[in-house]
């Protein structure tokens, strides 16, 4: 393929933010670069309230990358601005973009995230007639906190009655208790026929009315922008399904799993030793991450059991109420060990050192890299049977899947594995190699020609 001029988008990036999307542009973008292609990252950033501070693009050098950030305060003075709006349509990203478009002239635009940017920027590119491509690394095109999560930490499976469970949401993690209280105790029918009313508002309403109203016309503003797209790419079935049910039909999808950067992978086959089960977890301390049900599980297990687990990642700086529940359900347990993080280059290590990776995810994972990471090391993942971990993780052929949230069954996959001799061999030799970021980037390659050819 000749060299093309690519733009990259992200709604976040390194080096303040390092999640799996990040990672995955990242390395997308120096793979691409490496092959002769000229790279462009964007990125979103959040600016805090701060005096004198204005929204603004600047630009950075990273791992010989150029990135482009729009730094943007969601809120000021008098609340003149509209958040929930702002994060899908803002036209102070869309202007800064289409400056970028005149002076990069790429030939290819592949989204990887519209939050924090403005899902307009379709608009932008089909105007210029230059082909674009979307990566669904999460569920923001359908949930507006992403997760697919209510609050206390149940699943949830979309917008329904027009989006009123999302204001309910919404109200609650954004708005004074009581203004929550109210919202949550009203019939869903009611909200949901107020959601209507205000979806058909042409008229942008202002203030907290016109939050709600920029809520209730959020599906009707993305959805229709996924046909402009040459290809929508999704790791998972899993993921293309909570697209299509929740409004994002007709599109090119297609499924094709992440690629991971080789960072020097042997595939080892792991088997039941002397001494200890080494139980790993690689992760955000985050509540849907589910740490704390892996905490609890190991402490159902037996005193005598001889199993460990060691915890990788970091706390945060200000302590948190989940920081807290952490440390209280871990204390004085000598075979739960936090060890901090580690540069991304060390990981085969890492996972050389564990006998079985732990992912007790409480959400619609997508796929993380983590688990691609330990089926390339030829490391069992044991994980949640939920959301597209349910796709990477065969149970009882290449890792063992558990009810979500079920300490009692998480347990029972862990005395599964010590009792049973054979079982940490078989699950370890029929891991599954991912593909490598270059493999990845090939078929995207492919993607990005035929569009090219189809342009001329």
């Amino acid at each position: 393929m000749r060299p093309q001029r690519i733009i990259l988008t992200t709604h976040l990036f390194l080096p303040e933010f390092f999640g799996g999307t990040e990672t995955l542009v990242r390395d997308i973008a120096l793979a691409l670069k490496e092959k002769g292609h000229a790279v462009v990252v964007v990125t979103g950033y959040p600016l805090e309230c701060q005096p004198g501070i204005a929204e603004h693009f600047d630009e950075y050098d990273i791992d010989s990358l150029r990135v482009v950030r729009f730094k943007y305060q969601r809120t000021a003075p008098g609340g003149s601005r509209n958040p929930m709006r702002d994060d899908y349509a803002n036209p102070i990203f869309e202007t800064g973009f289409q400056k970028l478009l005149n002076e990069f002239k790429p030939d290819i635009v592949h989204f990887h995230h519209f939050g924090r940017l403005s899902i307009k920027a379709i608009d932008a590119c089909e105007a210029r007639s230059i082909p674009t491509f979307f990566t669904a690394t999460d569920f923001w095109s359908i949930c507006p906190t992403q997760a697919l999560l209510l609050p206390g930490g149940a699943i949830c499976d979309g917008p329904i009655k027009d989006g009123a469970n999302c204001l309910k949401h919404i109200t609650g993690i954004s708005q004074p208790a009581w203004i929550s209280r109210i919202v949550t105790a009203a019939p869903t029918f009611a909200l949901g026929g107020a959601m209507k009313i205000l979806a058909n508002v042409e008229m942008n309403i202002s203030g907290k009315l016109g939050v709600v109203q920029a809520l209730a016309k959020r599906n009707a503003v993305i959805a229709p922008r996924f046909h402009s797209l040459r290809r929508v790419f999704v790791p998972t079935r899993h993921a293309q399904a909570a697209l299509e049910k929740n409004g994002i039909t007709g599109v090119k999808f297609r499924v094709l799993p992440f690629g991971i950067k080789d960072h020097g992978y042997t595939k080892r086959v792991r088997a039941r030793h002397e001494g200890d089960l080494v139980l790993g977890f690689i992760g955000q301390f985050l509540p849907h991450k589910g740490l704390h049900i892996l905490i609890q599980a190991m402490r159902l297990l037996p005193e005598d059991c001889p199993v460990q687990v060691k915890i990788y990642g970091k706390f945060p700086e200000l302590e948190t109420a989940y920081s807290k529940e952490l440390n209280v359900l871990s204390q004085g347990d000598t075979k739960i060990k936090f060890c901090g993080i580690f540069d991304n280059a060390k990981i085969p290590a890492v996972l050389d050192g564990i006998d079985a990776l732990i992912i007790p995810s409480l959400w619609h994972e997508n796929m993380p890299l983590v688990s691609l990471s330990a089926q390339a090391a030829g490391c069992p993942v044991i994980a949640s049977d939920i959301g597209g971990l349910s796709d990477i993780v065969a149970h009882d052929r290449n890792g063992l899947l558990f009810t979500p949230g079920s300490v009692s069954e998480l347990r029972d996959r862990i005395l599964h594995l010590l009792t049973d001799n054979e079982l940490l061999n078989r699950l370890s030799y029929e891991a599954r190699a991912p593909l490598s970021i270059n493999q990845y980037v090939d078929e995207l390659e492919n993607e990005y020609r035929q569009a090219a050819g189809e342009r001329k």
